[in-house]
């Protein structure tokens, strides 16, 4: 009996102590960091209409999981949030950029030589333009990347026709435009009549396939800000957009606007 303590009472000793360490117990730890993500979930959630709320939150395991496997795959700041209260520096710009008109063998048409595009959003958009030309549809690009400085004149001009506030209805301040980012592209004839032409209803029904999310949809406004632009598809990512709708209702803004308040709190926590 005298041997069998000797041998017991330093594993006794072990399980007593070892908690006090921090090693013990893993799954405590692990749980407790599962609670507080459900939280944070449950609190950015309450930002969002109901409904999409709701399926969040009963879903939350299968959310969560996707959620981290997009943040893991981002890159070159695909999903960051860019409006008139989320403002990138004017030194911003992305990565690289090309000037499409060097590009060969384009299967999509410029309204203009001068407009350049993100290297990694270039490719999406021929392929793209690949399948819409394979349904009898090609589509044109009216404007790409914009400088700072660029987007700061042109909403200076837009001031002096239309005055300020229908101005910001419709024209992004400087450092608020995704084409600051360089993955933002205006297509066709930029007006509203673009939805009712065979190019605007195929981008409407196809572009999420190649990752090109619409930024400002109709009905929105309110939202988003500014007036409903059909022409206007920012690259997010063939992931990101079956995420945003599985999720957010195929709304850009609530998805984008989730992950900044998420990446905000989950560097907190």
């Amino acid at each position: 009996m005298t041997e069998f303590k000797k041998y017991i009472f330093p594993f006794f000793l072990f399980f007593i102590f070892i908690p006090c360490l921090g090693l013990l117990p893993l799954g405590a730890s692990e749980s407790e960091s599962a609670q507080n993500r459900y939280k944070i979930l449950a609190d950015l959630s309450k930002k969002l209409p109901e409904k999409l709320a709701e399926k969040i939150n009963k879903n939350k395991q299968v959310f969560l999981k996707e959620l981290n496997e997009l943040l893991s795959s981002e890159k070159d700041n695909l999903l960051i949030l860019v409006d008139k209260k989320h403002i990138l520096d004017k030194g911003y710009k992305p990565k690289t950029i090309i000037l499409l008109s060097d590009l060969k063998n384009r299967a999509y048409k410029l309204d203009r030589p001068d407009i350049f595009l993100s290297e990694t959003a270039e490719p999406a958009l021929q392929k793209m333009a690949l399948a819409a030309r394979k349904a009898g549809i090609r589509l044109t690009v009216s404007s790409g990347y914009r400088e700072y400085e660029y987007q700061s004149n042109l909403f200076n001009y837009y001031i002096k026709v239309y005055g300020k506030l229908k101005a910001k209805t419709f024209s992004a301040p400087p450092g608020s435009s995704q084409h600051q980012l360089g993955t933002a592209v205006d297509f066709g004839t930029i007006d509203d009549s673009y939805a009712k032409t065979p190019e605007g209803k195929w981008l409407a029904a196809n572009a999420y396939k190649y990752g090109w999310s619409l930024s400002y949809p109709k009905d929105y406004e309110n939202i988003t800000e500014y007036k409903w632009e059909c022409w206007h598809y920012r690259y997010i990512g063939e992931k990101a957009c079956g995420f945003q709708k599985k999720w957010f209702g195929d709304i850009q803004y609530y998805m984008l606007f989730f992950i900044d308040e998420w990446k905000k709190a989950d560097i907190k926590k």
